[in-house]
């Protein structure tokens, strides 16, 4: 790999093995200009990325420590990449002007907690939310809706928010502004069910949903509702 940098070249990596995870130390520590995958793999490829420790892979001696250095990331990612300390209410898991259907909406905000290094399985997280939907819908009217699950694939409780450009259909009604409650399924008492029904009922005041709607940024947004759930 240096030698080929030595000769200003570029050179990457093309195809599925820079997806998997176990590899994922091994080739960050190469030194690779570039690794190419399908675009669903994509977002998880980044979420690992991001707790892993560049100088560390890079400085692996032997065959053996690629080895060590996946089971300390395993381990970092387990235990330590959610530090019950957070809010669950933060800036970047809020996303305005967003467009797309309902289910493109809720894959996009799903997608975003495993990029904000919230959730592993956003897939499975999202197969739960769509089954909650099923069973009531969520939408509340005045184009808002509150999907909500209280999911074993949500690591850090995470209150998402997803502004769209236009109104989706939601259920029987429509719905222009998206607030996702996810909370971890281990977490004790009723929690998510209090917050949705505190907001459910602000929902209903105009003053809190064009504050909401009207936010200039999602940093407002966040302070709205962090200020209004006490977060």
């Amino acid at each position: 790999m240096q030698a080929v940098h030595r000769q200003g070249k570029w050179i990457g990596l093309c195809g599925e093995l820079g997806a998997k995870g176990s590899v994922l130390p091994l080739l960050v520590g190469l030194g690779l200009d570039e690794l190419s995958m399908s675009a669903p793999s994509i977002p998880a490829a980044k979420a690992r990325m991001r707790n892993l420790i560049a100088v560390s892979a890079a400085s692996c001696s032997t065959r053996q420590w690629p080895a060590v250095l996946r089971w300390k990331w395993n381990t970092c990612w387990r235990n330590s990449a959610y530090p019950t300390g957070r809010t669950a209410v933060t800036a970047e898991c809020i996303t305005l002007e967003v467009t797309g259907a309902a289910k493109e909406v809720l894959k996009g905000m799903t997608d975003n907690l495993l990029l904000a290094g919230r959730c592993r399985y956003p897939r499975k997280l999202e197969a739960d939310l769509w089954r909650a939907e099923a069973v009531f819908s969520t939408g509340l009217g005045f184009s808002f809706a509150i999907p909500h699950s209280k999911s074993e694939h949500i690591e850090q409780s995470t209150i998402s928010v997803a502004r769209l450009q236009a109104p989706v259909r939601w259920g029987d009604d429509e719905a222009q502004f998206i607030i996702m409650l996810t909370l971890n399924k281990h977490a004790a008492g009723d929690q998510h069910m209090r917050i949705f029904s505190h907001l459910a009922r602000r929902i209903m005041h105009e003053e809190f949903r064009n504050a909401l709607v009207n936010a200039a940024s999602a940093d407002a947004i966040a302070s709205l509702l962090q200020h209004e759930l006490e977060l």
